[in-house]
């Protein structure tokens, strides 16, 4: 009777557990759907100008094996670099600003949402709950966050109001999941421009462009000290040679 029960309570674990990756698998396309329309195609979760991308210029591991003559080009090339770094730092609120104004813009063709889904319930005929589940999140684009952008005046405010956004639009993809009909079709149309989310998608990605753009300079700005770093390491290297 005990083994019995034991290989009834083994089952029942086993059973749990494939359950529990079937649903992490599920979270897991989720998200990434999420981060590929909402986020145009950033990495989880990526604000350009707000979250460190990590060190983009380190001294090469291999520099005292290194030629002496690449070492040199090496100095020079980043040197340059330096010399432009400090420049457009010595503008940084301006930098800091474009950067803003860029992530903005970009903002309002991810708010552009709000027509987007009145025409996925004509293209799906969806009815019923869900009907009204998806014009709810539709009030929240256009009511709540639509109000929040008055308030971002800042970087800092701007990455408070971007998770908001994305968690709205994480909940309405979940909200999908769980009508699987439309979320094959779904996934079906965001590859399709000629469908009204596809091209919504299309849009996004043309508008991330120029954020990318805004986040060459502050990523710079950002990066003066590691690229100082790297030109004292490559000085030091030179004129040890040269003793």
């Amino acid at each position: 009777m005990w083994h019995k029960n034991n290989m009834k309570q083994k089952k029942s674990i086993q059973t749990m557990k494939r359950t529990q990756i079937i649903s992490g698998l599920c979270v897991l396309s989720a998200l990434m759907l999420m981060i590929n329309i909402a986020n145009a195609d950033v990495a989880q979760h990526d604000i350009p100008g707000v979250s460190a991308k990590g060190k983009i210029y380190e001294v090469p591991e291999n520099l005292t094996s290194m030629p002496t003559n690449q070492v040199s080009e090496l100095r020079d090339t980043h040197q340059e670099t330096l010399d432009k770094a400090l420049e457009v730092a010595s503008s940084k609120k301006t930098v800091e600003q474009n950067m803003l104004d860029e992530l903005m813009e970009h903002d309002l063709v991810r708010l552009e949402i709000i027509e987007v889904i009145p025409q996925l319930i004509n293209d799906y005929n969806i009815n019923g709950e869900f009907k009204e589940d998806l014009m709810g999140y539709r009030s929240t684009f256009s009511g709540e966050l639509m109000e929040s952008r008055e308030d971002v005046t800042s970087l800092g405010d701007y990455q408070s109001y971007d998770f908001r956004f994305a968690s709205v639009y994480m909940s309405m993809l979940f909200a999908f999941q769980e009508h699987p009909e439309f979320y094959e079709q779904l996934k079906v149309d965001m590859v399709d421009e000629n469908s009204s989310i596809g091209s919504y998608r299309k849009m996004l990605d043309e508008s991330y462009d120029e954020v990318e753009e805004a986040r060459a300079e502050m990523d710079l700005v950002n990066s003066v000290a590691d690229i100082e770093r790297v030109v004292d390491a490559l000085n030091a290297e030179l004129a040890r040679r040269s003793n």
